[in-house]
């Protein structure tokens, strides 16, 4: 059985995106993607590998992820977010600190406290991170007693002050309060003399593309390995560096019936969209229980729908028209069939729901936007059960897809037509 629909993942994409990052920060700057919700649901195992060698820490939310990942063989070590306190010998995550593969953050003097305990009764001195709280106001010591928890870590036996770090509120849309919560971060560091191997981290995707003076001794990023984040910015400031991210997601399926409709036929649930002339309309097998958006406020949403008719390659973009059922979704195709041709002739058409060109509507921060999304929500919320494709050389060159070097995830991640294909290439 095939399954619905398949999200590729191009893999050299993200090579290429690591690079551009390195080259934006600079030699000395450390890296840390970003890795947690199983790498934004694209698969963390497989590309954690891949964005190990160039980095000096992996982040992730919960020690269940920091575990996982080690027992995958990924080499670089994980930072927790996640406020961690009680630890017992027979924790998993015990052993991963004894190994020195994890480390964690630090949120309050209370936790503070118990994770020493923890590290004393245990025999470990644990890699700790401290985040202070400059305005996200979410995690995070306050800014004020910032002091007291950073001469805790430092004084004892069992913690080991690795980092300093800050989170930004709105450093895609605000770079005023960005710099606000900087000066706050420096105010707190001016006041105490920090290790050598202290790293100061705070820049997101949003931020290290923005501002130099964000990046610090480490910068912290999701959108951008997987080369989102620079379209989000809402005004001119960025780095001139910032330009050469290349998106790394498709997510694909097909045409699997196609009807005519005539005018003032209502289509879907509530009959929302009508059509103002014949129509020919066309069934895609993905809907919301899939990820599948839905929008507000008379927001559109496009797909690209490619065919074959004899030698020919046909592409175009298609509407989504009616409302968005739980596995399923309505396309106009009216304008993509050739005068008198058969309807059947789109049956089977590869349909691109999510792509990789921002000229095109279906570009994945297009979509999110339209459906009142972050890029990385709209990622997080398409459902495990579709099939991850990992790729090396995926290319959106406008027409065709081209893909070489094709690696699947797993054996249930059997591809749609244009990934048969591209197996055989």
């Amino acid at each position: 059985m095939r399954p619905t629909s398949v999200i590729r993942i191009d893999l050299a994409s993200i090579d290429a995106n690591i690079q551009a990052v390195r080259r934006l920060v600079g030699p000395a700057c450390r890296l840390c993607p970003i890795v947690k919700a199983d790498a934004y649901g694209l698969g963390a195992r497989r590309i954690a590998r891949r964005l190990a060698p160039a980095s000096h820490l992996l982040a992730v939310y919960s020690p269940v992820q920091a575990v996982e990942l080690l027992e995958h063989r990924v080499s670089a070590p994980s930072l927790v977010l996640m406020p961690v306190d009680g630890l017992s010998r027979g924790d998993e995550l015990y052993r991963a600190l004894l190994g020195g593969g994890v480390h964690l953050t630090v949120h309050d003097a209370v936790q503070a406290k118990s994770l020493a305990r923890s590290a004393d009764r245990l025999g470990l001195r644990i890699p700790v991170h401290v985040e202070v709280d400059t305005g996200l106001r979410r995690g995070g010591v306050d800014a004020a007693a910032a002091g007291v928890v950073l001469e805790m870590v430092l004084r004892s036996r069992s913690l080991r002050l690795a980092g300093v770090m800050t989170h930004f509120s709105d450093a895609r849309h605000d770079p005023v309060s960005m710099r606000a919560q900087l000066e706050r971060l420096d105010s707190v560091l001016e006041s105490h003399r920090l290790p050598e191997t202290c790293l100061v981290h705070a820049a997101s995707t949003h931020a290290l593309l923005r501002e130099r003076s964000s990046h610090r001794d480490m910068v912290r990023f999701g959108l951008a390995w997987a080369g989102y984040g620079l379209g989000d910015l809402e005004d001119a400031e960025r780095l001139d560096a910032a330009t050469s991210l290349r998106a790394a997601v498709t997510w694909s399926s097909e045409v699997v019936h196609v009807k005519r409709v005539p005018t003032g036929a209502g289509v879907g649930y509530g009959s929302t969209w009508t059509a103002a002339r014949p129509s020919t309309i066309g069934l895609v097998p993905v809907g919301y229980a899939d990820g599948f958006p839905t929008t507000r406020h008379g927001a559109s949403l496009e797909v690209v729908v490619r065919t074959q008719t004899g030698r020919r390659d046909r592409e175009g973009t298609a509407a989504v028209i009616g409302a968005v059922s739980m596995d399923q979704i309505v396309v106009d195709l009216t304008d993509l069939l050739p005068e008198g041709a058969s309807p059947d002739l789109l049956r089977g058409a590869d349909v691109e729901l999510l792509g990789t060109d921002p000229e095109r509507p279906n570009y994945l921060p297009t979509v999110a936007e339209r459906a009142g999304l972050l890029s990385h929500e709209l990622l997080c919320r398409l459902d495990a059960r579709i099939p991850r494709v990992h790729v090396v050389g995926m290319q959106s060159s406008g027409s065709a897809e081209s893909v070489t070097g094709c690696e699947i995830e797993t054996a249930a991640a059997m591809p749609l037509r244009t990934a048969t294909a591209s197996n055989r290439s």
